[in-house]
């Protein structure tokens, strides 16, 4: 049968969408489509996968954050020859723009990657520890490109990709959270049986900020996304009824347990996405200081004296508008187009352990550890008390505020915040009186048209 461009199909539609990433110089081997035999041959073939997955991941990283952190109130990317950047996440996406495509098919692409890696593993001549080392690495780096999927589409669900053949029905968002959760912890099982060393190298950004390049540091890495997910599992219906899963976020607990996060560590620690000039190699295109922005709310809503303005400064030679939209402050957290990105740090566990001690009635640990990030990252000499908030639901805002600020245009995380606390109209109109603009991206035009427009999950 010839292939659609599905989820459960091979996608190689990426073209002209993967300009970001295009691999065709010889001196670099094409990681992000590599070949897949059916049986990894060697140690340097299952190299070549494991580094063409977190190429995979790394490709779409950047362009996540920026359609995020824009639909959240953050950023811009002010550029007037493709309006796209601004009229689709701060109006409304178009299904067929490489705007939706790319948030769809790179993730899916990577699944397929990992998924080729587990099964050519299982009679590959490797040791069981190896062999368990690399399934423990896949099923992990395919468990977060679920988590980027259900950030970016929530309640809509998205297909989980069997790699069967066949197209694979939608499944609504608890029922994806529940199949990550489940992923990471069968990763974790096989990461805690691979032994003290992987048998292939993991990028630098995995060892240069902690040591996350070993099985048992990638466990924690596991762990920390494990507890990121049962947050969201544990909110998962908090928008629509105010229901709380107590068993979910007591789950996260006992995972950031077993993770990095750590009140009295670097908060800087953790799994970064790295680039460089090299010819092939991809660079960080959020640095590109011609178009991209801060939005004006970044310094509007700041707590005044809050160090981590730095994050920012006004540009005084250039106010760029374009699609209703303006702003002459500039980013300064990349100090280049080489500088890394961060997958996953202490910082935001510390955070999300937050959100789960609020989710839990634990406010005295909540408030602790908002303040611990307060007064560190921002700088604060006197920490905030419990009569500070007038309701629990202000102690949430305060949680999200630090969030927001440590995090700025490193994460997708305040857009996929406050359209889970149901706190989205607090983030304001953008380009004109009473548009709040889109909550999720949708489904890209050739998935739809592939399912004849039948896009309803099942649980």
């Amino acid at each position: 049968m010839k292939p659609t461009i599905t989820t459960s199909r091979a996608l190689t539609m990426l073209g002209a969408l993967l300009v970001l990433a295009a691999c065709t110089d010889e001196e670099i081997p094409n990681y992000n489509n590599p070949v897949t035999p059916t049986v990894v041959p060697s140690i340097a073939a299952l190299q070549t996968q494991v580094t063409g997955i977190a190429a995979g991941d790394r490709e779409n990283h950047a362009f996540q954050i920026l359609i995020m952190e824009t639909m959240g109130r953050d950023a811009y990317r002010i550029d007037a020859a493709d309006p796209r950047y601004i009229n689709n996440p701060l109006g409304q996406f178009n299904p067929s723009a490489f705007v939706t495509n790319f948030l769809w098919t790179s993730h899916y692409r990577t699944v397929r990657s990992a998924n080729d890696l587990v099964s050519g593993v299982a009679d590959a001549g490797f040791s069981a520890a190896d062999k368990a080392g690399a399934r423990g690495y896949a099923q992990t780096m395919k468990a977060l490109q679920y988590i980027r999927l259900v950030e970016m589409r929530d309640t809509i669900g998205v297909p989980i990709a069997l790699g069967q053949g066949a197209l694979d029905p939608i499944r609504c968002k608890p029922a994806v959270l529940t199949y990550i959760s489940a992923l990471l912890d069968s990763a974790a099982t096989d990461l805690a049986a691979a032994g003290a060393a992987f048998p292939f190298a993991l990028p630098g950004g995995f060892g240069s900020n902690g040591a996350f390049n070993t099985p048992a540091g990638f466990l924690k890495f596991n762990r920390g996304l494990k507890g990121k997910n049962e947050v969201y599992r544990g909110f998962a219906n908090y928008n629509r009824t105010g229901a709380i899963d107590a068993a979910a976020l007591n789950s996260a607990i006992t995972a950031l347990d077993a993770s990095f996060a750590n009140v009295a560590g670097d908060f800087r620690d953790g799994v970064y996405h790295t680039y460089s000039t090299a010819s092939g190699d991809l660079l960080n295109q959020n640095f590109d200081l011609s178009v991209h922005r801060a939005n004006p709310k970044v310094l509007s809503e700041a707590e005044t004296g809050d160090l981590r303005l730095a994050k920012v400064r006004k540009d005084p030679t250039q106010n760029l508008s374009t699609e209703g939209v303006a702003s002459d402050i500039l980013f300064t957290i990349f100090s280049g187009p080489t500088s890394p990105i961060p997958l996953l740090i202490n910082e935001e566990l510390l955070l999300v352990r937050a959100e789960a001690m609020w989710g839990l009635s634990r406010d005295v640990e909540a408030l602790a550890l908002a303040n611990a990030v307060r007064t560190r990252s921002g700088g604060f000499a006197v920490p905030k008390v419990a009569a500070n908030y007038t309701t629990r639901l202000d102690l949430l805002r305060e949680i999200l505020k630090q969030k927001r600020y440590s995090l700025l245009y490193e994460s997708p995380s305040r857009a996929v915040d406050y359209r889970m606390f149901g706190l989205w109209s607090e983030m304001g109109t953008e380009r004109s009186a009473g548009n709040l603009g889109p909550m999720i991206v949708p489904f890209p035009e050739a998935e739809a048209n592939a399912r004849s427009n039948t896009l309803s999950c099942t649980t």
